[in-house]
């Protein structure tokens, strides 16, 4: 008899993270980002250090903000309802 190499649960699959039919509905985000730090190393390419998420959305927020006061970010003042009750259709290139 045939014995695995792997744990029951690499082989049987966790039902949210499993092999069955097909691909799994989420990845284990850790274990891409460990897979991918060895395929670094192991290719002699320097291994990155990888920011929290939280640090990650301040900088974005921060970038976002920083458009906005330029004038390069378009802003509205009217909410979507506002809009909508403004001028209920997108805009078309048919002729009235």
């Amino acid at each position: 008899m045939a014995h695995h190499h792997k744990s029951n649960k690499k082989v049987e699959g966790d039902p949210d993270r499993g092999h069955g039919r097909g691909m799994p509905r989420r990845p284990d985000e850790t274990e891409l980002q460990e897979r991918t730090q060895e395929d670094r190393r192991d290719v002699g390419l320097p291994v990155r250090k990888q920011e929290s998420p939280e640090r990650i959305y301040e900088q974005e927020s921060a970038e976002i903000d920083r458009q906005v006061d330029r004038g390069e970010v378009e802003t509205g003042d009217l909410t979507r309802r506002q809009r909508a009750e403004e001028d209920p259709f997108p805009p078309s290139h048919y002729e009235g």
